[in-house]
């Protein structure tokens, strides 16, 4: 059997820690994106897998951060099995549309949460289109539908969700002609720290996504699909 390898960004914690940790599980080796080299989630699986799993500091909204990573990946292995592009970040989600709004701060989501996936993809979507499985997947949300959106606020956490989901349609449409697929998830009411601190309403947790993701993904065999699908973590449809 070949080797298997995965890239997921945002790999500190939460959702994109258990992606990590159950892709580690699988077989597969894994590039764990982190922003946070404070956070020590990530060495306790390094000394658990440590020939098959590569830490490397990763920030997404930065050209210069992208391009190293690629420098590393292209280095180490042949091809990317699976692109999982799940850093983001959720930004001012109080203000309507009559407050002060923080431009600059809306700016740094949409470079993150839309630019910054499309930067990974754009770095590594050669390699991806070597393996077998030429699979992206990218967590989004569905503060990214526009057709079933009821919010006043969130201005750039949906904006920018919105962005990911067309950008993911975009590279879906070009890839598709060749075997690959993008696949748009959006992971639940998760209980993470995106908040400042533990979401303890959420309906969810960040390895109960993470799971259910994977088992969508790697074990359901989506087909390949004219529009990219846009699921929540169970399987059913998002409306765009």
């Amino acid at each position: 059997m070949m080797n298997q390898y995965a890239l997921v960004t945002g790999a500190d914690h939460g959702v994109g820690f258990c992606l990590v940790a159950d892709l580690l599980e699988r077989g597969y080796f894994v590039f764990a994106g982190r922003i946070n080299p404070e956070e020590k989630l990530l060495e306790q699986l390094k000394e658990k897998f440590p020939d098959r799993l590569e830490i490397i500091l990763l920030d997404i909204g930065s050209d210069d951060s992208v391009a190293e990573m690629k420098r590393i990946v292209s280095e180490k292995v042949p091809y990317i099995n699976l692109l999982i592009n799940n850093a983001g970040i959720l930004g001012d989600i109080s203000k309507s549309i009559y407050d002060e709004l923080d431009f600059e701060e809306m700016q740094q989501v949409l470079n993150v949460n839309a630019l910054g996936t499309l930067r990974v993809t754009n770095a590594l979507a050669a390699l991806v289109m070597k393996s077998n499985q030429k699979l992206i997947v990218n967590i989004s949300s569905e503060a990214g539908s526009i057709g079933q959106c009821e919010r006043e606020g969130w201005f750039a956490y949906c904006m920018s969700k919105a962005a990911n989901n067309m950008q993911s349609a975009l590279v879906h449409n070009k890839i598709r002609k060749e075997g690959g697929k993008v696949v748009i998830i959006h992971p639940g009411h998760v209980a993470t720290y995106m908040r400042g601190h533990l979401d303890r309403d959420a309906k969810i947790t960040p390895e109960e996504s993470a799971a259910a993701i994977l088992k969508l993904v790697l074990d359901k065999e989506l087909p390949v699909t004219e529009k990219p699908l846009y699921l929540d973590y169970q399987g059913e449809p998002l409306v765009w």
